[in-house]
């Protein structure tokens, strides 16, 4: 019986040999996701540190428009300080904390991508002065308390009956109508008869009265049609001054019409 021998099978030609060193391909897998997760939290811990980085810090802070105010106090009631990053900067927030300052209007924030900040400011104009408990406030043009001194200087001074606002904060709109009415007496009347020593006094019943320096009193009436009643106030003035005539008051009350009462003889002629 002949003997039948069994050969092993060859591999079909051309096939490879396995490669006994090649990593799994779950391992490469989860090596290649480990690298993109990596890749990810450090561009994220980039990203956060950016703020935080000298590169995007305040470096210097200048301000701008500042004439009676000290740009060191404006700086200071800002709050920002070199150093502070700079995405924390919010200038709307920043403006409304330098506007606080009683000689501040408006107040504009400008941020550089270098890093520097401008603080720009414009200042409340001193416009008339209101005695109040032994002092005078400063108030700008339209009645905000910007100052307190000794003394009016060269403004026009504004009263009223009883002044006596139930509160006052520099910095603040004074609370009492007569008081913005003789404010804005002071603009309807000719420039050339404001100015120094010139008292302007709103009654509670809204009628104006005007004390020149040299004490000739001018009662006005209303503010309504005042600009028209008191336009040849300055040449009455000056011609009554020119005469050496005194008065006790004119009266521009009625339009159309200028009535001087004489000074009463027992006064002697002093005007008031």
């Amino acid at each position: 019986m002949a003997a039948t021998t069994t050969q092993p099978a060859h591999p079909a030609a051309g096939a490879q040999p396995a490669d006994s060193t090649s990593p799994p391909t779950s391992l490469v897998g989860s090596i290649a996701l480990m690298l993109r997760f990596s890749g990810v939290m450090a561009a994220m811990l980039a990203t956060a540190s950016l703020p935080g980085s000298s590169l995007f810090a305040v470096r210097e802070i200048t301000v701008q428009g500042a004439q009676n105010v000290s740009p060191a106090a404006i700086v200071a009631r800002s709050g920002l300080r070199p150093g502070d990053p700079r995405f924390a900067v919010s200038p709307v927030r920043v403006a409304r904390t330098v506007e606080t300052l009683p000689r501040v209007a408006r107040a504009w924030i400008h941020l550089a991508l270098d890093g520097r900040v401008t603080i720009e400011v414009v200042e409340r104009r001193a416009h008339a002065a209101v005695p109040f408990h032994g002092r005078y406030l400063i108030l700008d043009r339209t009645g905000f308390v910007m100052d307190s001194r000794p003394s009016a200087g060269r403004l026009p001074v504004v009263t009223t009956d009883r002044f006596s606002p139930p509160w006052m904060q520099m910095g603040d709109r004074l609370p009492d109508a007569r008081i913005h009415l003789a404010i804005d007496a002071l603009d309807e009347v000719p420039q050339a008869v404001v100015g120094p020593g010139t008292k302007m006094r709103a009654d509670g019943a809204g009628d104006l009265i005007l004390v020149t320096p040299d004490g000739i009193t001018v009662r006005l009436g209303p503010l309504r049609g005042l600009r028209e009643r008191a336009a040849v106030l300055h040449q009455i003035l000056e011609a009554i001054r020119g005469r050496r005539l005194a008065v006790d008051y004119l009266d521009l009350r009625f339009s159309g019409n200028v009535v001087m009462r004489p000074a009463s003889a027992n006064r002697g002629g002093e005007r008031r």
